[in-house]
Parts: structure tokens; sequence; C-alpha cells
């Protein structure tokens, strides 16, 4: 009886030494660069609602069809000393259909049968999630807003139905 209390009491002793002792190797570098070439987006930017109104479905004619073209402008302010241009990108929800337009919202009763395309100042269409290729230019000028012009359509990606037609976005952008 002894020996096993023995025992018993060593082995308690021996886990809790052991509970103390335990140790971890763990390392993280953190690295990174700061630099003066950000913009603040202006706060008319940050929340932005393009109305697209009233479309009928017979102005989806065909497949592919794009219609209700809206202008729609990132403004950006107090941009730094290095700012020399920036990429943007649009990321959301791709259409399943086509995975350069933004998916609509799914709620009871929406339109289907098409997406919103996002499209850049001069008309080419910039894909969902996917960054611009070439770097919009940007002007440091003290005072100076610089304003990013976008526009957003309907595209069908097939015959359209009736309701509300809506998708959210967000644009993210990386600077130069």
């Amino acid at each position: 009886m002894r020996v096993m209390n023995w025992c018993y009491l060593c082995t308690l002793g021996m886990l809790a030494f052991c509970h103390n002792t335990a140790a971890y190797d763990l390392l993280l570098n953190v690295s990174g660069t700061i630099a003066a070439n950000g913009c603040t987006v202006s706060a008319d930017s940050q929340n932005m609602t393009v109305t697209f109104g009233n479309v009928a479905t017979k102005q989806f004619f065909a497949n592919q069809t794009p219609w209700a073209k809206r202008k729609f402008v990132i403004q950006l302010e107090r941009c730094g000393s290095a700012a020399t241009g920036v990429k943007v990108s649009f990321n959301g929800i791709a259409d399943s259909d086509n995975p350069d337009l933004l998916k609509l919202t799914q709620e009871a009763g929406a339109a289907s049968g098409l997406g919103i395309e996002i499209l850049d100042m001069n008309g080419v269409t910039v894909p969902i999630g996917t960054q611009m290729a070439s770097a919009l230019p940007i002007d440091a000028t003290p005072g100076v807003t610089n304003q990013l012009v976008f526009y957003a359509q309907y595209r069908s990606t097939g015959p359209v139905t009736v309701g509300p037609a809506k998708a959210t976005a967000n644009f993210v952008l990386e600077y130069q």
C-alpha cells in the first residue's frame, strides 16, 4: 500500500513539473514599407449607390445585351506626395453565367437572366475580382481631388425576368 501511494505522489509531481516546463518556439517576422503614395477616399465615394431606375425586359432582346449604362465616380483626396497611379478592382459575387459580371442579390422575386457589368472610363469591362491591368494616373498636388470615372450597366446572360435587380461590390485600391 505504501509503494502505491509513493508511485501516485511521484506521478502527480512529475505531471506538475511537466506542465510548467513545456516550451514552444515561435518566431514572427513582420516587415513592410511605409510609403507616401496613398490617398483618402472622399466621403461621397465611400458608400455610393448607382440607380438604374425601371428598365423594360424588352430591352434585353438577345443574350449579352447591355443596357442602362450609368456613370459613377470614385473621388480621391489628400494624396501622398509619391502617389503616381492607382489600380482598381471591384470585388463581389461573380455571376455564374458570366464571371466578369457582378451577380444580382438573391432575394424573393428578384430579376434573373442578367448581371451588372463594371466598365472603366474607356468602356472596357473591369471583370469582377480582377485588378485593372494598368494604373490610373493620380495628381498628388495638394488640394486636388482625383476623379476615377467608371460605369455600371446591366448585361443579359439569358432570358430576363422581372423583379428587383441589385448587387453590391467593394472597390479595392492599390497605389503605385
